[in-house]
């Protein structure tokens, strides 16, 4: 690099390293962007960022009269902006001596002594707490090393896991990982010496990042599936159309292999009807059948409704019904039936009492 001597190419540390063949010229673009005689006069696609070539050869001609107050080497183009300051240094030999360089504005930049520190109120206790980045252990320290959030309370930052996520999200997605503070939490970074560069996030520039997310699950689940072209098999508008379950999506079912009668209706898997069960927000929808229950003398009798094609009986005198869970077998030419017969041992005989016999009975109606 022209302006600080280095050789290094790290990017998190000193920004992109960029070389210009045509003007012979290499320059981290940290170290230009913080020099303390350069600003930038051209368009943005001119020269290097909008820095003219011109300007950079004669910043590099003052800086070369300048000697560094860390390494003692010629060169120093950025300079404490305190007043009564006279200090200069490297990019490079600002960060190892824990320099603040603020990446706003005028891009003011702070020595070791004169460098803004993050105030913590007397009463607060001091300790150890987990960065919110990357989960290790962090001192709850006014140190340079460790940042607090402006909007949170217990939240603490290593200042390099900050820095790589600025760079990451760039300035419209760095905010607080806890709150999502964005506006007071960038001031406060910005002035605590973190990069936030003016770009997209790095997720939303990867090209085809969200592929993933435009496949929907495909399968029938249900333990005997019905479709003969198999599980995978999906026709729209059809009996054979797959269904997501609509709490997880990530089961389905065939619309036929589950006795739904369009797509409207509602389904659930069995991992999501057991949980929805144990905290009591499901209930079984009830569905209609042909037995009814009758409660006659204390004794619950499920009685099977005649055939549609044969003539309700008017009741007699007294009735006797067998009954058999969960179907009955019904005499008397009350159902179809009658054919099943039972062994005399599993037979229940229920008389009706001579109250209802009197009356117009009905299957569907309970006393």
């Amino acid at each position: 690099c022209v302006l600080c001597g280095r050789t290094d190419d790290c990017p998190e540390k000193y920004g992109e390293k960029r070389t210009y063949v045509e003007y012979d010229l290499t320059v981290h673009y940290y170290c230009l962007l913080m020099s303390s005689g350069i600003w930038q006069r051209g368009e943005e696609g001119e020269g290097v960022d909008g820095f003219l070539i011109t300007d950079i050869r004669k910043e590099v001609n003052r800086a070369a009269k300048l000697k560094c107050n860390i390494c003692k080497k010629k060169g120093a183009s950025i300079g404490c902006v305190a007043p009564k300051c006279k200090r200069s240094y490297h990019f490079p030999c600002g960060i190892q001596k824990e320099c603040i360089f603020q990446f706003m504005e005028d891009f003011r930049s702070y020595c070791w002594e004169h460098k803004p520190v993050q105030k913590f109120p007397d009463k607060e206790s001091r300790g150890t707490s987990e960065c919110t980045i990357c989960l290790d252990l962090v001192e709850q320290l006014p140190v340079y090393t460790v940042l607090k959030s402006p909007c949170c309370k217990n939240t603490w930052f290593h200042r390099e896991c900050l820095q790589c996520q600025a760079l990451s999200a760039g300035i419209f997605f760095f905010r607080c990982a806890v709150c999502n503070n964005k506006d007071k939490f960038q001031k406060e970074m910005l002035r605590m010496g973190i990069h936030i560069p003016e770009k997209d996030a790095s997720w939303e520039l990867e090209e085809n990042a969200y592929q993933d997310l435009l496949q929907c699950y495909q399968h029938c689940d249900i333990k005997r599936c019905l479709c003969k072209k198999g599980r995978d098999y999906n026709e729209p508008d059809s009996k054979w159309e797959i269904k997501r379950c609509q709490c997880c999506g990530s089961r389905g079912t065939h619309l036929a292999c589950s006795s739904l009668k369009s797509w409207e209706q509602d389904w659930e898997c069995m991992e999501c009807r057991s949980i929805l069960a144990k905290s009591g927000n499901y209930s079984k929808q009830k569905k209609r059948s042909l037995a009814t229950s009758e409660k006659t003398g204390g004794t619950t009798c499920l009685l099977e409704e005649p055939s549609p094609k044969c003539p309700r009986q008017s009741p007699g005198p007294q009735r006797n019904f067998l009954l058999q869970s969960p179907k009955i077998m019904c005499q008397n030419n009350l159902s179809p039936c009658s054919h099943l017969e039972l062994p005399a041992s599993n037979r229940v005989t229920v008389s009706l009492s001579p109250l209802m016999s009197n009356r117009n009975w009905s299957p569907r109606k309970k006393y």
